[in-house]
Formats: C-alpha cells, structure tokens, sequence
C-alpha cells in the first residue's frame, strides 16, 4: 500500500489566508512560496526573501504545491492582480 506523503511544515488554519495552505505558524502562504520557485527563484533567493523560514519549510512548501497541483494552481490564480 502506497504511503501517503505528509507536509509537516504546512498547515491549513480556519481564518488564516482564507484557509489556504500556510506555511505552519505563519501567515505565508504556500502558493506564494510555489510561484517564486516556478518562475526561477533559487532556494537562496526564496529565503533571503524570507529569512525567517528555513530552507526545509520553503522546499516542504514547493513539495506541497506539487503534491496539490490543482489546489495551489487555483490559489495562485484567486490571488492574482488582473490589471483594469
């Protein structure tokens, strides 16, 4: 039976980020952190953004967004600036 993979550094809290996926204890979201990354931000240059995180949340993050591709597609998406 297939093991199913555990994010120990993200969370989901009601009322935090409209309940999206957050880095845990913190109000950064996951999306975020998996959209500097698919545009070309290295690990180094995500964490000198954030130096508060450390390098095994921001990866366990971007492990997270490829684990839930629709769900953080959709969140990049929502967040969005469309201009007018």
């Amino acid at each position: 039976m297939p093991v199913q993979a555990q994010h120990a550094y993200v969370e989901k809290r009601q009322g935090v980020c409209g309940g999206r996926a957050v880095v845990l204890g913190t109000r950064i979201p996951v999306w975020l952190l998996f959209k500097l990354y698919r545009a070309g931000h290295s690990l180094e240059e995500i964490q000198d953004a954030y130096p508060h995180l450390t390098p095994s949340q921001i990866l366990d993050s971007i492990g997270y967004g490829f684990d839930h591709i629709e769900e953080i597609t959709a969140d990049i998406w929502d967040n969005s600036v469309e201009p007018e």
